[in-house]
């Protein structure tokens, strides 16, 4: 070959590796878009297209809670909150955002070859400009959200400090948990990563308005990645508060005048209404996700943040009834279509409360009223709390005919534990709704439902006669007594009041105490236990207060079951031959207890004789629990209406517990008194264990007082000639006598039922200043009674 050839050789070498070069190129790029088409072409696809979809959840609007007439109680308004990223308050959002304005100076090439000295500079410069735009968003924040900007700087800084404060914790519980597992001191080995409140927004202003809400979204699309503008319904309650004006004419002597008085009450039904949390907990994410374990939706599940969730009360036991479904938006960015799924709101929840009523019947209880308070005639004992303490209390109405429930009074409120004193809260208890789970020995105020019960069991009859000696046992004069066999009243007994033995009627107007253990005793104690529980005591009564699940799967909390003595307890006391036991339960003592909601059910079920109709608060039947009571007791009709007669003169004869107050000037009035209207109605003065003081407000008791009865009222009312209309259940805790304490408590409310027109006044036409049923005595004084002081024991 000669020389002139070699380069052309070369060449055709060269020209031939090059081919192979690009060919080999050509085929690399052929199957990688091979790949990219056919292999993972689908896929590949798929996520471009989703990358075009964008999903906005909207959110849902909970359900109202209304009142009987329709009435709001509490209802969701629209509202919106402007949250600013973490990122934004703690400086990192300006230096990512100038690494990146850097970085798109000099484009990637060209940045990934300067030195690291040379990236730092630029990014130093870009720094300055970041900072302005930081300043220029928190301006408009502050602008368009109508706030200052040092307010906004303020909160910033308070979000800062408690987030790092907990990121610090959590923090030093990981390395503390990664030296156990290591065996030592991790040292710079340990990398704490951001918690979640760094990671997310918080909320720097509040209910915003729709043109600032507004304004915010344009920002937002402005300076991304920094602000949120969040759809933050609020759970409002119209009757949160409420003035109510009630008059003093009405009232006991003492406190009587011709003028109104104007009672401002805090927290009117919260208690029952409950409470709202505006963040959802671990618990709600593990009942109810958003995203279930197999990937799919659940429109109304829960996810991490701002949300509304029901934490106590009515609010939490229906959650779900009143928690909605969210909305979805389905937005097409390249051509701008949508498609939407309208959100389903929560369901609305019908009480039967009415909520005027409530209002003022927590009025009537409210100390400032003048009824609350230790008075001189409460006879609470010696050496009791002194004149003018307030004191806890509870009263509840329940409509006979349908068991409906109209009000359910408790004072304090958990309202009016704000404003209260450390020694006050750790004695009133204002978190514990007394009306509903405030447990209390009946007293006196169960004689008429044992009489009926036991004789619908044949075990006393229906016409049976008791002697009153004034002790039940002939060996034994200091226990087991009736109420006036003591020195104060002169150890006399009713037998020498009446002049003879004592009927049914005689027995519960009077409250003979002889008579009630003469039942209880012929009745048995495990008869009498099963009285009590057919009554509704030991359990609880399906009112919706616990949500509309059954019993076994209620949420703890709203109503108690009271207390009533379990088949060890009976074998224990059977075992003793315990006869003391058996018989005070028949007047209310002992191993039994109960709420005044139960106590007004038990009135409105002998008032229907027999039929059971527990009481409910829910009116949607189909909200209430499935396993509620039906049936009828063995109450037999005349039973019933003997028992409603003794209720009659207990209230409306002088020799009535219920009848009258007596002053230390030896005047006297009448408790309860309104033309047109019968009450018939039982006192009861329950014993009550030593009660704990805080003297120091350390949250400790100091001191105990003993002797100071709780105070009871229950009764029935309705027009005159007719069937009782509502069943009333009145209790003043440590209140003494629960005539004096309890009784004007209960005129009120029916006075109250009286102006809401839940019952009718009439009057009689020959003598309107009178009423042929009621006794209309005025106040006296009666030096020598011909019997004690009705007072029962």
């Amino acid at each position: 070959m000669s020389s002139h050839d070699r380069p052309t050789v070369r060449a055709r070498k060269r020209l031939i590796f090059l081919g192979a070069l690009a060919l080999l190129a050509t085929t690399g790029l052929a199957a990688r878009l091979w790949q990219l088409t056919v292999v993972d072409g689908v896929e590949l696809r798929q996520e471009a297209e989703q990358r075009l979809d964008r999903t906005v959840w909207l959110s849902t609007v909970r359900g109202d809670i209304v009142d009987r007439l329709g009435r709001v109680i509490a209802k969701d308004i629209p509202a919106w909150d402007v949250a600013l990223d973490y990122s934004v308050m703690d400086g990192s959002w300006v230096r990512d955002r100038a690494k990146r304005t850097a970085r798109k100076l000099y484009g990637r090439s060209m940045w990934s070859r300067l030195s690291r000295e040379a990236r730092d500079s630029t990014v130093e410069l870009c720094l300055l400009r970041e900072e302005e735009a930081r300043n220029e968003l928190l301006e408009q924040v502050a602008f368009h959200c109508k706030i200052s900007r040092a307010q906004i700087d303020e909160q910033m800084e308070t979000i800062r400090a408690q987030v790092q404060k907990r990121a610090e914790g959590i923090w030093s519980k990981q390395r503390e948990a990664l030296a156990a597992k290591l065996g030592h001191d991790p040292g710079d080995s340990f990398h704490a990563e951001p918690i979640r409140e760094q990671k997310t927004s918080h909320v720097v202003a509040r209910d915003v308005s729709d043109e600032s809400a507004s304004a915010m979204r344009k920002v937002a699309d402005e300076f991304p990645d920094s602000i949120e503008v969040i759809d933050a319904s609020r759970r409002v309650r119209p009757w949160e508060s409420a003035d109510v004006r009630l008059s003093r004419k009405t009232l006991p002597k003492p406190l009587q005048n011709a003028g109104d008085t104007n009672i401002h009450v805090r927290g009117v039904f919260d208690h029952v209404l409950g409470t709202i949390r505006e963040e959802t907990w671990a618990e709600d994410l593990a009942r109810r996700p958003f995203v279930r374990s197999d990937g799919t939706i659940d429109p109304g599940g829960y996810r991490p943040g701002p949300d509304l969730v029901g934490g106590r009360g009515l609010e939490a036991a229906y959650e779900d009834w009143l928690r909605g479904k969210r909305g979805q938006l389905q937005l097409r960015l390249d051509s701008g279509e949508s498609e939407r799924v309208e959100r389903v709101d929560g369901k609305k929840l019908k009480l039967t409360i009415d909520i005027e009523l409530q209002a003022r019947v927590q009025a009537i209880l409210n100390p400032e009223f003048g009824l609350t308070r230790v008075q001189e005639w409460h006879h609470g004992g010696e050496g009791g709390l002194p004149l003018g303490t307030p004191l806890a209390s509870a009263a509840v109405i329940v409509e006979v005919e349908s068991g409906d429930v109209l009000a359910l009074g408790s004072w304090p409120t958990l309202a009016d534990a704000q404003g209260m004193s450390p020694s006050d809260v750790f004695r009133l208890q204002p978190g514990v709704n007394r009306a509903t789970e405030g447990v209390y020995p009946p007293g006196s105020i169960v004689k008429p439902l044992v009489y009926v019960c036991a004789v619908g069991a044949g075990k006393f009859p229906l016409a049976g006669a008791v002697e009153c000696k004034g002790h039940y046992f002939s060996e034994y004069t200091d226990r087991a007594r009736c109420w006036i066999y003591r020195p104060q009243y002169g150890m006399t007994n009713h037998t020498e009041q009446t002049g003879g033995s004592l009927s049914v009627e005689d027995a519960i107007s009077r409250s003979c105490n002889i008579f009630f253990y003469t039942v209880a005793h012929k009745y048995g104690l495990r008869s009498l236990v099963d009285c009590y529980r057919s009554l509704g005591v030991g359990m609880t009564l399906g009112t919706g207060l616990q949500g509309p699940l059954p019993a076994s799967q209620r949420l703890p909390g709203g109503e108690s079951i009271g207390m009533i003595p379990n088949e060890e307890q009976l074998l224990n006391i059977e075992s003793r031959h315990d006869l003391f036991t058996p018989i005070i339960m028949g007047i209310g003592q002992g191993p039994i207890a109960w709420t005044p909601l139960q106590a007004a059910n038990a009135f409105a079920t002998l008032a229907r004789g027999g039929e059971i109709r527990d009481a409910r608060i829910i009116s949607d039947v189909a909200a209430l629990p499935p396993d509620r009571r039906t049936g009828t007791l063995d109450m037999p009709a005349e039973a019933c209406r003997r028992a409603l007669e003794g209720l009659r003169q207990s209230v409306q004869e002088k020799h009535g517990t219920g009848h009258h107050i007596k002053y230390g000037d030896g005047t006297q009035e009448p408790i309860i008194s309104i033309p047109g209207i019968t009450v018939r109605g039982k006192t009861g003065t329950a014993q009550a264990p030593p009660l704990p003081l805080d003297d120091n407000g350390d949250g400790k008791s100091d001191r105990s007082l003993k002797g100071i009865d709780h105070a009871w009222f229950v009764g029935l009312a309705g027009e005159k000639g007719e069937k009782p209309k509502y069943a009333i259940a009145v209790l003043v805790d440590r209140g003494g006598s629960g005539g004096k304490a309890a009784g004007p408590i209960a005129k009120q409310i029916v006075q109250a039922l009286l102006d809401e027109g839940y019952l009718q006044e009439t009057v009689n036409l020959k003598n309107p200043d009178k009423s042929s049923d009621s006794d209309t005595f005025s106040p006296s004084s009666d030096p020598q009674p011909p019997e004690p002081e009705a007072s029962e024991g």
